[in-house]
């Protein structure tokens, strides 16, 4: 799987822990992002995710990559 994800990084021109974040954080169904770093690098990464825009094919190619699957609640 981490394979096919560097892939898709590459295709995009970034790395697996820029896409990794973006895709965290452009789905809003994730409430919470808890990110640390104790590199330089580590840090530099998680400031340009905050700015990384993942194009929707992508984001739907991932997801599947992933197994990823959307998951709601509906109270009442």
């Amino acid at each position: 799987m981490a394979e096919r994800l560097s892939g898709v990084a590459d295709e995009l021109g970034t790395n697996l822990p820029v896409l990794s974040m973006a895709w965290i954080l452009q789905h809003p169904e994730i409430s919470c992002v808890i990110a640390g770093a104790s590199k330089p690098g580590q840090l530099e990464n998680n400031l340009k995710a905050s700015g990384f825009q993942i194009p929707a094919d992508a984001i739907a190619g991932i997801d599947r990559i992933t197994g990823f699957h959307r998951f709601e609640r509906h109270v009442g």
